[in-house]
C-alpha cells in the first residue's frame, strides 16, 4: 500500500493494493462508508444482523423487497449479482454463491459503530433474533 500526498491540501490518501483496503474487513472509514452508502446494502445488513444466522437468498430478497416496496425478482437478482458479492468482498458478509445463503461476518468495531448509527437513524435500533443485545451495545 502506498500513500499519496496532495500538495495543495496537505491531505493524504491511501492507494491500496488489491485486497488491502477491501480485503478481510472494512478497516478504513472510506470502505465503511462505501458499503453503507447504498440503501439496499444497508437493508441487507440490517436483515442479516436481525436474523443472527445464515439466511437464504430468497428470504433475504423477500425481506429487502418488503422494506423497499420493490419487486422481489429484481431485488433477488441485484442481491445475488451485485450487493452480496460486494459485501463479501469487503468481508462484512459471507456469501455462498452456489448455495445462495448469506451470513453476517462483522469483525470490525469501526464498521459495527457506523452500522448502528445508520440503523438508529433509519430504524430506531437493531436487535438480533436470538439475542437481546442491540448492535449499539457491542
Amino acid at each position: 500500500m502506498s500513500q499519496l500526498s496532495n500538495s495543495s491540501t496537505g491531505e493524504q490518501s491511501t492507494n491500496a493494493a488489491p485486497g488491502e483496503s477491501h480485503g478481510s474487513h472494512p478497516r478504513s472509514l472510506d470502505s465503511v462508508f462505501d458499503v453503507l452508502a447504498t440503501e439496499r446494502r444497508r437493508n441487507v445488513l440490517y436483515a442479516l444482523y436481525e436474523s443472527a444466522g445464515r439466511v437464504a437468498l430468497s428470504d433475504l430478497a423477500d425481506e429487502v423487497a418488503s422494506v423497499e416496496g420493490a419487486d422481489f425478482e429484481r431485488v433477488a437478482t441485484s442481491l445475488h449479482h451485485v450487493h452480496l458479492p460486494r459485501l463479501a468482498e469487503v468481508g462484512v458478509v459471507e456469501y455462498d454463491h452456489e448455495g445462495r445463503f448469506a451470513r453476517l461476518a462483522l469483525d470490525s468495531e469501526l464498521f459495527r459503530r457506523y452500522l448502528a448509527l445508520a440503523a438508529e437513524d433509519e430504524r430506531g435500533s437493531l436487535r438480533r433474533a436470538a439475542e437481546s443485545a442491540s448492535l449499539s451495545e457491542f
